[in-house]
């Protein structure tokens, strides 16, 4: 007997697509909500990729797209485990209608078009809650749903720029520069799960609905509150800095034995300091030279030069465990692989290895918590397109064989995104 999860019994339309959305469905999958996630052959979400794929982009099985790679697409099916797929096309009207039937039935409604687009549809908070008069309804938009911006879109790489993040994160003395990841979007996914979870609380203890607007720019900027503190405070401007701290010297990323092995260093104190220069063997007179922050910070090209000779020759994993039990922060530079095979991470049990039917067993990301009474895990594969509309359909909105059948010969629940034409990412 499965033991009781945490959401068991709450239902959620998922209309978000990329990483942020999907990833903060997936987690309230894992949790034990039914999340129904809405897409259309029309209009995939587009970590699915397209229609047709380069096979050289690494991001799907063994290299290789396969007949249909918008069911393969390593990003799509990592981050939409634990749901299932209904295509309903919100073009037309009747997809609307259809999903007016499905809000009737459920607990939350999360979407991350872009701010003006479910107003369009049709599918307004203000249309929903006449629906369902208790209905949560949370909206993801980049840029919010006011101001003269909010119709904008971006990826994290954009809203890093426009946060602020990326105006110091690039080389030392260098051009602003992107983190190499969407930065945001993971911030926001977890955020909008404590959104949703407290949305939740409030109604069962007022009996009433929400609307949340989440502005994935907001999120982002509120990452660079201590950059804001020391312009408003002090008139200084922050600029690229390379692996360098504004508070913390020495702080870097050095090399170590072996390919591409590196591990960082970061000195926060003046104690730290002089169990390090013990560490690194300096003389008493190179010890005081370096014994205040500000001399630190004077001269931190020259204890670049010396820590990354003491690092040389040894393997990287020995210096964080040696500094570690020193209590000097310190962590290796992991790789992929090594992030796959890292013994912590691996004792934690983060990697769960699911099973595809398109893409075999694999190990994906869990997730970065575990409750100590219903715990959280993947319930089911990503779903391929649409394969379970028609249980969608019958079982939650109530639609008849006739009424399923019409859908289908309009179009709007087609699965084949081949019948609207080609589509590459």
């Amino acid at each position: 007997m499965m033991s009781k999860t945490a959401l068991e019994g709450l239902r959620v339309l998922d209309l978000t697509q990329v990483w942020a959305g999907p990833t903060c469905t997936k987690i309230l999958g894992d949790l034990g909500a039914e999340i129904i996630k809405i897409e259309s052959g029309r209009r995939m979400d587009i970590s699915r990729g397209g229609t047709t794929a380069n096979s050289g982009a690494g991001l799907y099985p063994d290299g290789d797209p396969g007949d249909e790679p918008w069911n393969t697409s390593g990003l799509y099916t990592d981050r939409n485990r634990s749901k299932i797929s209904a295509c309903l096309d919100l073009t037309h009207p009747k997809g609307v209608e259809v999903l007016k039937k499905l809000v009737e039935k459920s607990d939350v409604v999360i979407e991350s078009f872009r701010s003006g687009v479910m107003e369009r549809f049709g599918l307004s908070y203000e249309n929903l809650k006449l629906i369902r008069k208790d209905i949560i309804m949370v909206s993801l938009a980049s840029q919010g749903g006011s101001g003269p911006e909010r119709s904008y879109g971006s990826f994290g790489a954009t809203l890093e720029q426009t946060a602020g993040i990326a105006s110091f994160t690039g080389y030392l003395g260098g051009d602003p520069r992107t983190s190499g990841t969407f930065l945001p979007d993971p911030m926001v996914a977890f955020l909008a799960i404590g959104i949703v979870l407290s949305a939740i609380e409030q109604r069962r203890t007022t009996g009433k609905g929400t609307y949340v607007d989440l502005s994935q720019r907001e999120v982002t900027t509120g990452v660079v509150g201590e950059m804001v503190m020391d312009y408003t405070m002090n008139g200084r401007k922050w600029a690229p800095n390379g692996n360098r701290d504004n508070v913390f010297a020495p702080q870097g990323v050095y090399k170590c034995f072996g390919d591409d092995s590196w591990v960082a260093i970061s000195i926060r104190t003046d104690d730290e300091w002089d169990t390090f220069s013990e560490m690194l063997n300096l003389s008493l007179e190179q010890s005081h030279t370096f014994s205040t922050v500000e001399q630190r910070f004077a001269r931190h090209d020259e204890l670049d030069r010396l820590i990354t000779q003491w690092c040389h020759g040894k393997d990287a994993h020995d210096v964080m465990h040696a500094l570690q039990k020193a209590g000097i922060p310190a962590g290796v530079s992991l790789t992929g692989e090594q992030i796959l095979a890292d013994e912590h991470l691996n004792d934690r049990e983060f990697w769960e290895e699911v099973d595809h039917p398109m893409v075999g067993r694999r190990p994906f990301l869990s997730r970065p918590f575990k409750f100590s009474k219903h715990p959280a895990s993947t319930r089911s594969h990503a779903p391929l397109l649409g394969a379970h509309t028609e249980y969608v359909l019958r079982s939650i909105a109530g639609l008849s064989d006739e009424e399923i059948t019409e859908l289908s010969d309009l179009g709007i629940t087609s699965n084949d995104p081949t019948a609207f034409g080609p589509t590459a990412f």
